[in-house]
């Protein structure tokens, strides 16, 4: 027994020399692989003629992957059936049910499916045309797809080609062609038959090749494409609109209000009561698809109106309806606001105010509504001079000359036509005092009881404070029109096109005043036909919308500067 010991250890010795021969490590160090894999031979070849078969196979020098088939592989013509596939090592195979149409050429474009197995590299041999008949059929079509109203280009859009001569479209078949824009937005279409096409583009969210609205923004040329000859650099943009036709889903009681549901968010209604000595009081509610009535009514038991709505296309609806409300234990909804401008923000002399509330309101004409510059110098925002912006009365504005500059430059004056005076001060009133402590702001207050709500809601003391805005602080852009068209909107827009900063319409000399130090976007919304508004098109009628000019360059703004002589030339 006393050699045990010396025994188990030599065979626990044994077992890790064993383990560590058998532990086999890959080699490390060496240069990546970045070689794609090659394409070897396919069945049939490339560009060949007269195949009848009714399978592809294509061999590569190196063990392949595949990434995403269903989704990367285009063929085109489409084919309808569904496709068998085996991949091997360095093979894949793909075998139809039905043989290919006599006298046509297809196109398999693998785009980044087949990959190597060790990197990830894709192959550069992607695609693959063959005709069944005598010839390759040999037009293309390429070019750009943007976003219209960022100007952006789109990545990974279909792009597609229907027989003119057919009623089929990209909101209720599949495509004969298409292929898929690249990160650049660029796409190209080969090996087309000879003929005549319309040709769409959208983003197919649900890989269905269905254009499916109101998710998937779409575009489309509203000419036929005649495509006996090559089509170089078409170009389309992509947009949302909701096409579905306007429709009431519902009327009736919500709670302690009447509500009208439509399907879709529209851009105006109208409400007709033929009893005029009866006021009804309405706005939108939470969601442009949605009227909200309000019950300021006393044991009526319905009233008869009418209702009639548009959409951002002009379709219309109108119906007959009874407004009738019921008992509820819901409580009513709060009573809200925005106001513009903001809190906190600068301004100047010209102060123009815009009060927006969630249900119809009422201004109640009092001395309630003034500017503070200090402790005993006000400025009162005449009565008369707040007025509803729409017949909801959901929204007022009004426009006042502060004398802000004058007081921060301390100039004493009383002018009680500028300087409103409240009935409980003295009749002359204060003035601007130029002995007191100078504020470096002013403050804008709404007293409690301004507005009243359709339900008799108010809302508390407002207090804005706003200081006065320094022009050396800011930039202005100039610029001069060089157009045709006489109604049009130039937008000023932030770095990433999507804030609208300022609009000025229809002038030949334009400036954007007051603008911070930055980068801008310019963006014209033309209205071609005149009639006085932008129009987005109609695509069942193959009416493209109206056009949308971008300035290509980035407008640079720095502060105490004047960027003049931006030519917009559309």
């Amino acid at each position: 027994m006393k050699g045990f010991p010396y025994l188990l250890i030599f065979i626990l010795a044994g077992v890790y020399v064993l383990s560590r021969c058998a532990s086999i490590k890959p080699p490390t160090g060496g240069p990546m692989d970045t070689i794609p894999p090659i394409l070897v031979r396919s069945i049939p070849e490339n560009k060949s003629l007269n195949y009848k078969g009714k399978s592809v196979r294509l061999v590569f020098d190196e063990y392949l992957k595949i990434q995403d088939l269903t989704k990367q592989l285009i063929v085109t013509p489409l084919i309808e059936s569904d496709y068998e596939s085996k991949i091997r090592k360095n093979s894949i195979d793909l075998t139809f049910p039905e043989p290919f149409d006599d006298s046509t050429t297809y196109t398999f474009n693998f785009q980044t499916a087949i990959q190597d197995i060790t990197e990830g590299n894709v192959t550069e041999d992607n695609v693959l045309a063959f005709s069944t008949g005598d010839y390759i059929d040999s037009i293309s079509v390429n070019g750009k797809i943007r976003d219209l109203f960022t100007n952006e280009p789109v990545e990974d859009y279909n792009v597609c080609l229907y027989n003119a001569a057919d009623t089929l479209h990209i909101f209720n078949s599949k495509p004969l062609y298409l292929t898929r824009t690249n990160e650049e937005g660029v796409y190209q279409i080969e090996n087309i038959k000879n003929g005549y096409y319309r040709m769409y583009a959208y983003n197919d969210i649900n890989s269905n090749l269905i254009c499916d609205i109101p998710r998937e923004k779409f575009g489309f040329d509203g000419d036929t494409l005649d495509l006996t000859r090559n089509i170089d650099s078409l170009m389309l943009n992509v947009y949302y609109l909701d096409l579905r036709p306007l429709e009431i889903q519902r009327e009736g009681p919500a709670g302690l209000y009447y509500e009208i549901k439509l399907n879709k968010n529209i851009v105006g209604y109208e409400v007709k009561v033929p009893d005029t000595t009866l006021t009804v009081y309405h706005n939108f509610g939470e969601e442009k698809s949605t009227v909200r009535f309000y019950d300021t009514f006393q044991d009526m038991d319905s009233i008869l109106y009418y209702f009639s709505a548009q959409d951002s296309l002009d379709q219309k609806v109108h119906d007959t309806l009874y407004i009738k409300f019921t008992e509820s234990k819901r409580k009513k909804i709060d009573y809200t606001y925005a106001f513009k401008p903001k809190d906190k923000e600068n301004v100047t002399d010209d102060f123009n105010g815009q009060i927006t509330f969630n249900k119809p309101s009422f201004f109640i004409p009092r001395d309630s509504i003034y500017f503070k510059y200090d402790s005993i110098t006000y400025q009162f925002i005449p009565p008369d001079s707040i007025r509803a912006a729409n017949e909801r009365k959901d929204k007022y504005q009004f426009e006042i000359d502060l004398f802000l500059t004058e007081y921060l430059e301390n100039i004493s004056r009383s002018d009680t036509v500028v300087l409103q005076v409240r009935r409980d001060r003295q009749a002359d009133g204060p003035g601007l005092n130029a002995s007191s402590k100078k504020q470096q702001s002013v403050n804008l207050r709404f007293e409690r009881g301004s507005f009243v709500s359709a339900e008799q809601d108010t809302l508390p003391e407002l207090n804005f404070q706003y200081s006065k805005l320094k022009s050396e602080n800011y930039g202005i852009i100039r610029g001069r029109v060089m157009s045709d068209f006489s109604n049009f909107t130039i937008q000023l827009l932030d770095k990433q096109g999507f804030m609208v900063l300022q609009e000025i319409h229809s002038k030949s000399e334009y400036s954007f005043n007051h603008v911070k130090p930055g980068e801008y976007r310019i963006r014209v919304f033309i209205d071609n036909n005149n009639d006085g508004k932008w129009d987005p098109g109609n695509v069942f009628e193959l009416k493209e919308p109206e056009d949308v000019y971008f300035l290509d360059e980035l407008i640079s703004v720095r502060a105490n500067w004047e960027i003049t002589d931006i030519i917009l030339e559309f």
